[in-house]
């Protein structure tokens, strides 16, 4: 042990002795597994008791109940309707039919009523006759749309109401060949569709309550029968009427009636620019402009077919109903027609 009598050197070697030894023991212990208890309880940690509320001491408390009282509508009586009021839409068309002994054949006619008619048994309404084309038939006016407009204007307060009467007669009978007088269309109208009419239907029987028009052969038939029977008729239509080709007896002309002026009447007339009726439709005109009559001309665009017609149905629904009332309010009463037989007059 020499080497260890030596204080400092004997000290310094058993200091690295010991930390060499300590060295292997930490060495050991990193290099060996670390063993973890497989199952850790968690222990939650304890509610805090929450301190009890002390209720507030009691007081008097006085509870007043304040009744709100239940609100009551009342309703007020609904405004009187006017009287011309119409809750309908549409009116209705009636189909009739009957043997002319005037003519010799069955005579059809429809019967428009204006909305509501039924409505208002205490007026009287005023009446439009009119005549179909040749060769077509009493639904010639309606398949242009004249009872649609009718319905239509009256609804919208446009015009007021009033009846349509159509009537239609074989093409090929006497509408076409006579030209007036006892047995032929204008003795069938007058002596047995009119009295007919107003018999069974509230009209307005006065001549201002009456008018007739007509489309092509039925135009030369309206201002015939028209201007013969003012006491009848007040206002008188031609659409196209086929005047430059009509052949009557003079008694029966139109051209030759409306030479007196026809004081008293209205009359329109109208044809197409293009519309081979368009001639004597002028020539008439200017006869009854020289014999200072009332009479209105419009020329339409188009040639002497329907289109042509159902253009100027607007000019003619407001000529004929211009003088008319405007509503149902305005119509007179009823009154029991006169009989219209012994009216016809001979040549």
């Amino acid at each position: 042990m020499w080497w260890c009598s030596k204080g400092l050197r004997c000290l310094a070697l058993l200091g690295l002795v010991i930390l060499v030894g300590c060295q292997g023991v930490v060495e050991q212990e990193a290099t060996s597994p670390v063993v973890l208890p497989t199952s850790v309880p968690v222990i939650p940690p304890p509610i805090p008791s929450l301190p009890t509320a002390t209720p507030p001491p009691a007081e008097d408390v006085t509870i007043s109940v304040v009744l709100t009282p239940t609100l009551t509508q009342t309703l007020s009586t609904p405004p009187a309707l006017p009287a011309d009021f119409c809750a309908y839409w549409r009116g209705v068309t009636e189909p009739f039919d009957f043997f002319s002994e005037q003519m010799g054949e069955e005579v059809r006619y429809l019967v428009h009523l204006p909305p509501c008619y039924a409505q208002y048994p205490q007026r009287a309404y005023p009446v439009l006759y009119l005549l179909h084309g040749w060769p077509l038939d009493e639904y010639h006016w309606e398949s242009l749309g004249v009872t649609e407009m009718m319905d239509d204007w009256i609804s919208r307060g446009l015009v007021g109401p009033f009846i349509i009467v159509m009537p239609g007669v074989n093409s090929e009978g006497k509408y076409v060949h006579s030209s007036g007088g006892p047995g032929s269309f204008e003795a069938m109208l007058v002596q047995e569709l009119l009295p007919r009419v107003e018999s069974d239907y509230r009209v307005w029987a006065e001549p201002q309550g009456r008018a007739i028009g007509g489309i092509s052969r039925g135009g030369v038939w309206a201002l015939a029968i028209g201007m013969r029977y003012p006491e009848l008729f007040m206002t008188v239509g031609g659409h196209s009427p086929a005047l430059s080709v009509n052949n009557p007896h003079p008694s029966f002309d139109p051209y030759r009636l409306a030479a007196s002026g026809l004081p008293g009447q209205r009359v329109y007339l109208d044809a197409g620019n293009v519309d081979w009726a368009r001639g004597g439709t002028l020539q008439l005109y200017e006869i009854l402009v020289a014999a200072d009559a009332d009479v209105t001309f419009e020329l339409h665009a188009g040639d002497h077919v329907d289109a042509l017609w159902q253009r100027g149905l607007p000019d003619y629904l407001r000529y004929y109903t211009s003088i008319w009332p405007a509503s149902v309010a305005q119509l007179p009463t009823p009154a029991t027609p006169e009989s219209s037989q012994g009216l016809l007059e001979t040549p």
